[in-house]
């Protein structure tokens, strides 16, 4: 098992929580993510196109690229790893970006049309941020290899919702695959005006409450934040005198996106891979703790996930824990945060359950769990699930492994 992809050090910084630790204490404790509007009234919203106002989980404000927190995030990353900066040099490194990059709001597009002679580019703050440095997309990822010393210039990843669990997947390829010791993923997810814009015409936004797998819900709780992750060979890991962690096994397929709102297609493939990722990690039903799902409220793929998950289950207990109800949902980086949640799960043997505002639908009411605080298991594997408008769908089975490198 010397190529197997084990967790060896992650971090995060969202609205919700500060670090990982207080991540899970928040949860533990029944927080729910503060929201904010994104206007600054129900007015401006629908001058500007909306039927109204739309509440967002938001960092304080800051620049994009955020270079010192993004480079914070690694370092300490590095150092649960029990490793330093230097050791992302080389080649057998990968590093990855997930999310959008530096981008502009167009919201000041609609400034230029308004102001673009000289003197208002000059000293109008909206047209001047339009300015092309505020929108390369190579730019973070030329500081970061600068600053780390990569043999390699970081992808940027962008699968929508999968972005993140795309570069974990990759990540895990390339590790199974021999040659790679280390993969280095980096999220950083900023709100712009045109999120909303897209979630509003993709029906993301249909509804103020917001629940996974609700009946009444019919949205999403859009939330900002940035995570790194790292990963690691298992004899490389090994080599250092490391021992435990969590094994990561992944599956992937890849549907027109075309047919990503098509239901019963959706829930063909995605039970699917939850069979095949079983299958490739050798377990059972049987054998996992719970299940966290892609699940953010969005009413059509909550359905089809919903639907495959009850097909898997059957009539058997298969607890499912869907959180971004109540941490929001951080769009390409919220894979990530799931995999910290899974993480802390199968290592102590808790599954921390969600707080809920909505019945949830029949397909899944006898599967899901909320409200119900802290609940110990004595199971060391759980399967965490992502989908992307993309057509993408990932499964990935995370396995507590023991002292001796092999799962208990």
């Amino acid at each position: 098992m010397d190529n197997a992809t084990i967790i060896s050090g992650y971090n995060l910084f969202l609205p919700y929580a500060k670090n990982p630790a207080q991540l899970i204490e928040n949860l533990k404790q029944g927080v729910r993510v503060k929201k904010n509007a994104w206007f600054s009234s129900d007015e401006e919203a629908i001058k500007c196109g909306f039927k109204g106002n739309t509440f967002v989980a938001r960092l304080e404000p800051g620049p994009d690229n955020a270079f010192d927190l993004i480079y914070k995030l690694i370092d300490e990353t590095l150092a649960q790893a029990m490793l330093n900066k230097n050791c992302l040099r080389g080649d057998n490194v990968r590093v990855y970006l997930t999310g959008l990059g530096p981008r502009v709001d167009g919201m000041d597009y609609k400034s230029f049309y308004d102001h673009n002679d000289i003197e208002d580019i000059t000293l109008t703050t909206s047209v001047s941020n339009l300015h092309i440095r505020n929108m390369s997309q190579d730019n973070l990822a030329f500081n970061i290899a600068r600053k780390y010393g990569l043999n390699y210039f970081p992808p940027n990843m962008h699968c929508t919702s999968n972005s993140s669990l795309t570069a974990v997947h990759l990540g895990c390829q390339a590790i199974e695959q021999g040659g790679i010791d280390l993969v280095c993923i980096i999220n950083c997810s900023k709100i712009k005006t045109q999120d909303i814009w897209y979630l509003e015409n993709q029906s993301m936004l249909d509804s103020e409450q917001v629940q996974p797998f609700g009946k009444n819900s019919r949205a999403v709780l859009f939330a900002e934040g940035f995570a790194v992750m790292l990963l690691e060979r298992s004899g490389h890991r090994r080599a250092r005198k490391m021992r435990g962690g969590v094994r990561l096994k992944s599956s992937y397929t890849q549907i027109s996106a075309n047919r990503s709102n098509d239901s019963a297609w959706l829930s063909t493939n995605m039970l699917k891979v939850m069979r095949n990722v079983l299958k490739d990690a050798d377990i059972t039903l049987d054998d996992l703790s719970g299940i966290i799902p892609h699940g953010n409220g969005s009413s059509i793929s909550d359905k089809a996930e919903a639907k495959a998950i009850s097909m898997l289950a059957g009539n058997q207990s298969l607890p499912v824990l869907a959180y971004k109800g109540q941490l929001g949902y951080t769009s390409t980086g919220s894979g990530i945060v799931d995999l910290i949640i899974g993480d802390y799960s199968v290592r102590h043997r808790e599954l921390i359950t969600p707080v809920g505002n909505d019945e949830i639908i029949d397909d899944l009411a006898n599967y899901i769990l909320l409200d119900r605080g802290v609940i110990s298991h004595d199971k060391q594997h759980l399967l965490k699930m992502g989908l992307g408008v993309d057509g993408s769908i990932i499964g990935i089975v995370m396995s507590d492994i023991g002292a001796a490198g092999t799962v208990i």
